[in-house]
């Protein structure tokens, strides 16, 4: 597996950077119900995951301070020509998910 990394600056503080990414997280399970399968744990400010979909797997975590979020996780090698535009659109997602622009 390839390592995989973003890292999000912020002005939302941890709690509203979690309540954003959790309402993010219950939206796609509920959009793409059945097609893929997410097992996650809280540790203190950090989601650790466990995520299959299309018969792969990968595992990581999300942790949150005041002005960063950071992903880190596992890439499928069957992925791994695809990271940069993986992280690319994940870096984007969650810009939009923690823009402080309401």
């Amino acid at each position: 597996m390839k390592e995989l990394s973003v890292i999000i600056e912020h002005t939302l503080g941890i709690e509203e950077a979690i309540k954003r990414l959790n309402k993010k997280i219950e939206e796609l399970k509920s959009e793409y119900e059945g097609k893929f399968a997410l097992d996650s744990a809280w540790e203190d400010d950090s989601l650790r995951f466990r995520l299959k979909a299309a018969g792969m797997k990968t595992e990581g975590s999300v942790k949150f301070a005041d002005s960063t979020v950071t992903l880190s996780g596992k890439l499928p090698l069957t992925l791994a020509a695809f990271r940069g535009r993986i992280e690319s659109t994940l870096r984007a997602e969650l810009l939009k998910v923690l823009c402080d622009c309401d």
